[in-house]
C-alpha cells in the first residue's frame, strides 16, 4: 500500500521570483499522507500471493445479504427448514476441524453445550456473547480468525437481536487493532467488520454517530499507524455511503457529516490532527468512489453535504480553513482514482452547488464567503491536469462569476483578507485558465481581464501574469501579453 501524497500536477510548475513573491504563498491541495495507489488495466502482472483489498472491493465480494429481512436459511442444508442449526453451531463445527488452538479448544468446549439448537443460542446469547468476548480479549492469534468468523455468525443468527451486543463487539474489533497486529491478524479483523457492517447497516445507519466516535480513535483521533488510519476509513465510508442513500441523506447523512465536522475542529492544535484529518479526507473519498474508477450512485449527493456542511467560521476571512481542506483533499483522492466519464455527475454535481450558492446574492457585499468555493473550483481543474473534467463551460463560468463578485464590494471590504486573495482566488484563477480549454476560455477573457485589473486585484495583475507565464508561457502569450504590456504603460507612466 502507497502511503505517499499524491502530487497535483500545478505544484511542480516553478516557484515566483522572490521579488514578485506574495506574503502568502499558495497552498498546494493534498489529500492527506494516507492514501493508495488503483491499478489500472495496463498494470504489469505480478507474483504475489497476497494483495491488499481495499474495503469497498471486499464488501463488493460479499453476496447480497439482507438477514434483517430474511425468514429461511437457503445455504444450510436440508435440515435449514427446521429450527436446530444455527450458522453459528455450522461454523463452530466446521472450525473445529480446522482450529487446535488451545484458546479455541477451551472456547469450544464451554459453548458447545449452549448452541445445540437456535433456540438455544437465543436464550444463552448473553453467556456465548460473554464467552466470545473472553476470548476475543485474549489476543491470542492463533485463535482470533476463528473466533472473529463465529462473531459474525453470531451477529447473523440474531438479527435484529445483535444490536445490543454491537457496542461490544465493536470494541472488541477495535482493541484488536489498538495494538501493533501481523498481516493476517488484520486482514481477520478487517473482514469480521466487512460482514458485520454488511449485516447491520441497516440498523447503524439511521444514527452513525455511536459508531463513528467508536472508530475515531481508529481514524487518526489517538496515537495510531497510518495504515490503521487507512483501514478504519475505508471501513466507515461504507457506513457513510449508505447514509448518502436515497432513503437515508435526508435524515441520515447531514447528522453524521456536521457531527464528524466539529469532531474535527474540536482536535485543532492537538498533535494528533493531522493524522486525524486525513483520516477523515480518505474516509469521505471511499464513501464517494465506487468500484474501480466509477464513482458510487450517492457520490454526488456526499460532495453536495460536505459543502453545506462548511461552517460559518470558514466563510469568514480565515487563515486556516479546517473543512475547506477536508473538502479540497477529498475531491483529489477522487480525482486521482476516476475518470473524466465517472467524475461528469460529481463534478456537475458541485458546480451546481456553487452556482446556487452565487445566485442567492450572498457575495454581493460579503465576497470572501467564495473563498472557499475558489479552492474547489481550482481543486476539480488542477488535479490531474484537468484531465477528470468533461464539461468545462459550467465549472469556468462559476469560477468567473466568484471572481466578479468581488468587484462589487464596498471600498476597503477586502483589506482585511488581502494575503488570502493570493491563495484563494489569484493561485486558483491561474490553475482555471492554464488548464480550460481555451474556446471556454476566449468568452471570458474581456470580462475577467477588467476585473483583475481593477480594485481588489490590482496589486496581483502582475504575479497573476508571472504564475500563469510559469504554468504555460504560451497560454499568457496568447491571451494576456497584449493586456499586461498595455497595463504596464498605464500604470507605471509618468503623470503628466
Amino acid at each position: 500500500m502507497d502511503v505517499r501524497p499524491q502530487k497535483v500536477d500545478h505544484e511542480q510548475a516553478a516557484p515566483i521570483p522572490p521579488t514578485l513573491r506574495p506574503a502568502h504563498p499558495a497552498m498546494p491541495v493534498s489529500s492527506g499522507r494516507i492514501t493508495k495507489t488503483r491499478k489500472g488495466k495496463g498494470a504489469p502482472t505480478h507474483g504475489k500471493n497476497h494483495r491488499w483489498e481495499s474495503f469497498n472491493n471486499k464488501i463488493a465480494q460479499i453476496g447480497a445479504l439482507d438477514p434483517l429481512h430474511r425468514v429461511r436459511r437457503h445455504d444450510l442444508g436440508t435440515e435449514d427448514l427446521s429450527t436446530t442449526t444455527s450458522y453459528f453451531q455450522k461454523g463452530l463445527q466446521r472450525w473445529s476441524e480446522l482450529n487446535l488452538a488451545r484458546g479455541f479448544i477451551a472456547f469450544k468446549r464451554a459453548v458447545m453445550p449452549l448452541c445445540e439448537s437456535l433456540p438455544q443460542l437465543l436464550h444463552f446469547e448473553s453467556r456465548i456473547m460473554e464467552l466470545l468476548a473472553e476470548h476475543i480479549a485474549a489476543h491470542e492469534k492463533a485463535s482470533l480468525e476463528p473466533l472473529l468468523d463465529l462473531l459474525t455468525a453470531f451477529a447473523r443468527d440474531l438479527g435484529v437481536r445483535f444490536e445490543k451486543h454491537y457496542g461490544r463487539a465493536l470494541e472488541l474489533i477495535s482493541g484488536i487493532l489498538a495494538k501493533p497486529q501481523d498481516v493476517d491478524v488484520i486482514e481477520w479483523t478487517f473482514g469480521s467488520l466487512a460482514w458485520l457492517f454488511k449485516y447491520l447497516w441497516r440498523l447503524l445507519v439511521p444514527n452513525l454517530c455511536p459508531t463513528y466516535d467508536m472508530l475515531a480513535p481508529l481514524l487518526g483521533r489517538s496515537r495510531h499507524t497510518p495504515h490503521v488510519a487507512r483501514f478504519a476509513a475505508e471501513a466507515m465510508s461504507f457506513l457513510v455511503t449508505k447514509a448518502a442513500a436515497p432513503s437515508n441523506r435526508q435524515t441520515a447523512l447531514g447528522k453524521i457529516v456536521a457531527h464528524i465536522r466539529d469532531d474535527l475542529y474540536s482536535m485543532a492544535g492537538d498533535r494528533q490532527f493531522t493524522l486525524y484529518r486525513d483520516g477523515i479526507m480518505a474516509m469521505f473519498a471511499e464513501a464517494i468512489k465506487g468500484t474501480g474508477e466509477a464513482i458510487h450512485t450517492s457520490g454526488p449527493a456526499l460532495a453536495q453535504a460536505l459543502l453545506a456542511a462548511l461552517p460559518e467560521a470558514e466563510r469568514e476571512p480565515n487563515p486556516n480553513p479546517i473543512w475547506t481542506s477536508v473538502i479540497c483533499g477529498a475531491l483529489t483522492s477522487v480525482l486521482h482514482g476516476s475518470n473524466a466519464t465517472a467524475m461528469t455527475e460529481l463534478v456537475a454535481a458541485i458546480v451546481g452547488y456553487i452556482r446556487s450558492d452565487v445566485e442567492n446574492g450572498s457575495f454581493a457585499h460579503l465576497p470572501w464567503r467564495c473563498l472557499p468555493w475558489c479552492r474547489v473550483i481550482g481543486t476539480l481543474a488542477g488535479v490531474r491536469g484537468g484531465s477528470r473534467v468533461a464539461e468545462w463551460p459550467p465549472l469556468v463560468d462559476a469560477f468567473i462569476r466568484l471572481v466578479e463578485s468581488f468587484s462589487m464590494a464596498q471600498p476597503g471590504a477586502v483589506d482585511v483578507m488581502d494575503g488570502l486573495l493570493w491563495r484563494d482566488v489569484i493561485v486558483n484563477a491561474a490553475i482555471v485558465w492554464h488548464q480550460a480549454p481555451m474556446d471556454t476560455l476566449i468568452k471570458h477573457k474581456t470580462a475577467f481581464t477588467h476585473t483583475i485589473t481593477h480594485e481588489p486585484f490590482v496589486q496581483w495583475f502582475i504575479p497573476f501574469c508571472v504564475y500563469l507565464h510559469q504554468l504555460d508561457s504560451g497560454r499568457f502569450s496568447s491571451l494576456f501579453r497584449q493586456d499586461f504590456q498595455k497595463w504596464v504603460a498605464v500604470f507605471f507612466s509618468p503623470p503628466p
